[in-house]
This record gives structure tokens, sequence and C-alpha cells, in this order.
């Protein structure tokens, strides 16, 4: 099994994408979003979560990308890929994840990890946790979120693990409000084309100076609270010049397209509803 990931928008080889399939009567209230649509009784059906994320693999895969599934486990949520395990340069990180309803989740790709050579493989220690959603790869640099899911003790465990990568934590605003609520940092930052990255700055506790001082004001493409909350910086890139992006996200989707990106629109904002969107959906292996 080939892993090479060392940032988020290299022309992607092959990814994991999740599955919505036999998620269970039981629904688990893992962040406030979720709870939100509960209590409104706005969240999605099984049968359309199932089109969306189908949809949403199809499209990977018809752009000559590798995309592999997870094994089915009845009764489990298994949309959300990216927190699961993750790649940094030829190592899978196997997330050690606080939601223990998540935990079976490892099973659904263990045969992916029976692929990889053992000392390709890396388990976390007990008092660490990271979700994948939570890690974020630029090159030389590893940002890391500190978040309701991913603690000090396991960003110490990345920064130990990969002493040639220079690895920043971040302190993400972590709030029981579904509109203020940072869930990962995936929600409020991620890095598109070759220089640019999409920024909610309100995502954070603290000014993330170390974001601007590696891609430059100017290169931030800035996004509301809002747009955050219905996660525009979620987008998935196949390509610096490439991108998947939700139909809705107009104004995002110019300002990409402005930047000689190609924008793949698709619609996903239902599956938003359970706190996640592309990038979460997936779990790249490797990109070239």
């Amino acid at each position: 099994m080939k892993l090479n990931i060392k940032d988020e928008v290299s022309r992607l080889e092959s990814v994991i994408i999740g599955i919505a399939n036999d998620r269970g009567n039981t629904i688990h209230e893992n962040n406030p979003k979720i709870s939100k649509h509960l209590k409104q009784g706005t969240l999605p059906s099984e049968s359309q979560l199932i089109k969306y994320v189908d949809s949403f693999a199809e499209l990977i895969e018809s752009q000559g990308v590798e995309v592999i599934r997870p094994r089915n486990i009845e009764n489990q949520d298994q949309i959300f890929a990216r927190d699961i395990s993750f790649v940094i340069d030829d190592v899978m990180v196997k997330s050690n994840m606080k939601k223990e309803n998540r935990r079976i989740e490892l099973q659904g790709i263990d045969f992916i990890h029976e692929q990889i050579p053992y000392n390709q493989i890396l388990e976390m220690p007990e008092d660490s946790f990271i979700e994948g959603g939570d890690v974020i790869l630029h090159g030389k640099y590893v940002f890391v979120g500190i978040s309701e899911r991913t603690n000090w003790s396991g960003y110490e465990f990345l920064k130990k693990s990969f002493p040639q990568k220079e690895v920043i934590p971040f302190q993400l605003c972590v709030t029981e409000n579904p509109a203020t609520n940072t869930l990962h940092l995936d929600c409020t930052f991620q890095p598109v084309g070759l220089d640019s990255a999409i920024i909610y700055g309100g995502g954070f506790v603290y000014y993330p100076e170390a974001i601007y001082d590696i891609f430059g004001e100017n290169k931030l493409i800035k996004v509301t609270q809002y747009e955050m909350y219905h996660m525009y910086p979620n987008v998935f890139s196949l390509a610096p010049d490439k991108v998947v992006s939700d139909a809705s996200f107009g104004r995002l989707n110019d300002i990409l397209r402005s930047k000689s990106i190609k924008v793949l629109e698709t619609n996903y904002s239902e599956v938003g509803k359970l706190g996640g969107l592309f990038r979460c959906s997936t779990l790249p292996l490797a990109r070239i």
C-alpha cells in the first residue's frame, strides 16, 4: 500500500471515502450541530446521506482517483473517515479517539492497515487524543488543532514522532453553540491552491500568527462566521488547480475560480448537518 501525503493540495492518487450505510437507529449527539438538527427534526435520512456520499465518491473516481471505501459495520456511522486515521509522509497514524462510540470505525479500515508495513503504522498512547480533522499538512509544517477531540498530549506525540516537521498547535474555540463551535481545525482553516488558504479567524482562541506569517495575509481567503458554520473551509483538493466544493458556496467558488482553480460543484450540505463536509469524509493515502 503506497502512502505519500505531504500537503493538502498535491494531485490526489488514492483516497478512502466514508460510507453512509447501516448507520443504525441510535443518533450520537457528538457535536452541537447534530444536537441542533436532532431537536429541530432536520437531520437527513440514511437514504439521503447514502445518495450524497456515494455521489461524492463517484465524482472523485471520475477524476481518475483510486477510491477505497471502508468495510461496512452495522449500526455505525462511518461517513467521516478523516478522523479515524491520517497519513503524514509515508506513515499512517491510527487515531486515538476521545468519543468511544467512534473507535469501532477503525475496524472498517483494518484491511488497509493490514497492507501497510508495521514500521509505517503509528499507534498512539492512551492519554494522547487526536482526530484527523485537527491535522493539516503544508510541506514542512504540520498544523494541529487543540480541540474537544485533540489534546495537548496528542500534539506533543506528533511533535515527537515527526522531528523533521515543524508541528504548530492552534487552540480552537470550543463552545456548545453550533454557530460558533469549532469542531476541528479543518472546519476553520485549510490550504488551497498553490499558496492560498481558506480561514475563519474567529475559530481560533488566539490570533493564528503562524498562519498569517506562512501564507501572508493577502493569500488568505477569509470567510464569515455564517460561512464557517456552513463548512466553507472544508472543501477538498484533488490538485493545486482542482477543488471539490458545495454548489451553494457561491462567493468562495468565485474566488477560487479567480485564482485559476477549477471548482467541481456538488450538493453536500445535508451531510454538513452532521458536523463535517468534504475533507471530513476523506482519508487521503497518496498524493503525487
